[in-house]
């Protein structure tokens, strides 16, 4: 009996033992089943996150491909999700965007810090429209992959465009009735005023110098005018285009600023688009302006060339230069930026290593 009695009293002990190793699995599987029930709750709001953030949004693989998007996306270009997933991003965007992200993907996955984190490209969506993307771009930590999100701003950039268009054809406006309307009105006063002054000359040698004095400032405020429709409207009023609003920018800079201002442009460079054109000269006026106003300068050279079709315009100083060109943010160049994409033109700002600025502008003749 005492020995029955022991192993009962054993049974029991185990008994309990196991007791209480069951309601410790039990305990664990419940606190498993909570964080089960955390993680699918949190994946369906990331999800959710992810689905609705109403931007397109992709995760990017260092190899370029494409492994998650949003309904979004799909929508942006026009194909369908299994197009998309495993397929590299440059399928997608504009081929004269792709070497430019492609470059700031390389730099970001070696320094996440070093790319630009907002950026603007154009999409090619299936149908063949390029729409305009403003994208936002972060690595995710610990990993080689990138979230990217995106918002269309196509009616953004076309409005944009529209209203310096308006802006555009009222300087235009301006310049011509300056030019047309009061520049032939002050021709006509000075040519009464000399009549007059003629005609004083034999009565009143003071009234006579009198009438000069107004004839001269009539003459003045003629060059004025003139000088302003040029401004105003620099591309139209001159028969050979470009090429001469160019050169008189250079003389006027010269004379103005008491300084060395030149243009080289070995060949005449057919370039009938006047908006084209007059983007263009404001590009090269507010590169002038700044490296007066900012890089102090004493000579700039502007360069005008073609090398088969493909224009660039060119504005060199011998200022102090930029210390930092990706820091430069003034409401001039910005301006100076987007005509550039206006005119699907590149434009670069280098700082020379000897010393001045050098902002060069490329665009293809040929190109639509």
């Amino acid at each position: 009996m005492r020995k029955g009695y022991k192993t009962r009293l054993q049974l029991t002990c185990e008994l309990a033992a196991a007791g209480k190793e069951i309601r410790k699995l039990r305990s664990q599987a419940e606190k498993y089943e909570r964080i089960k029930e955390e993680l699918n709750h949190s994946g369906h709001f990331y999800r959710t996150l992810f689905e609705n953030s109403g931007a397109a949004t992709i995760v990017i693989e260092q190899d370029t491909t494409i492994s998650m998007l949003n309904n979004d996306f799909s929508n942006f270009t026009g194909y369908p999700r299994e197009e998309i997933i495993g397929h590299t991003w440059t399928t997608y965007v504009a081929e004269d965007d792709v070497d430019r992200l492609l470059l700031y993907h390389n730099i970001r996955r070696d320094d996440p810090q070093a790319a630009p984190r907002n950026y603007e490209f154009k999409i090619r969506h299936k149908d063949g429209r390029l729409l305009n993307i403003f994208m936002t771009i972060a690595m995710i930590p610990g990993t080689m992959q990138s979230t990217a999100s995106m918002v269309d701003i196509t009616a953004i950039k076309q409005l944009e465009k529209e209203v310096l268009d308006v802006s555009e054809r009222e300087r235009q406006k301006i310049g011509y009735e300056l030019h047309d309307d009061l520049g032939q009105h002050l021709i006509g006063i000075d040519v009464m005023t000399k009549v007059l002054h003629d005609k004083l000359l034999p009565l009143s040698d003071e009234n006579a110098r009198y009438a000069g004095s107004i004839n001269k400032l009539v003459k003045d405020a003629i060059e004025k005018t003139r000088g302003l429709a040029r401004g105003l409207c620099p591309v139209h009023l001159t028969s050979l285009g470009l090429e001469a609003s160019l050169t008189e920018l250079a003389a006027s800079t010269s004379s103005i600023f008491n300084m060395t201002c030149d243009l080289r442009c070995p060949r005449h460079i057919p370039i009938d688009d006047n908006s084209l054109a007059t983007h263009l000269y404001y590009i090269a006026k507010e590169s002038i302006h700044n490296a007066i106003e900012h890089g102090k300068s004493s000579k700039i050279v502007m360069e005008l060339l073609n090398n088969n079709g493909t224009i660039s315009l060119s504005i060199l100083d011998n200022g102090i230069g930029i210390k930092d060109t990706t820091k430069v943010g003034g409401i001039g160049l910005r301006i100076m930026h987007y005509r550039a994409r206006m005119i699907g033109a590149s434009l670069r700002i280098e700082s020379e290593p000897s010393g001045g600025t050098l902002v060069t502008c490329t665009f293809s003749l040929n190109k639509d």
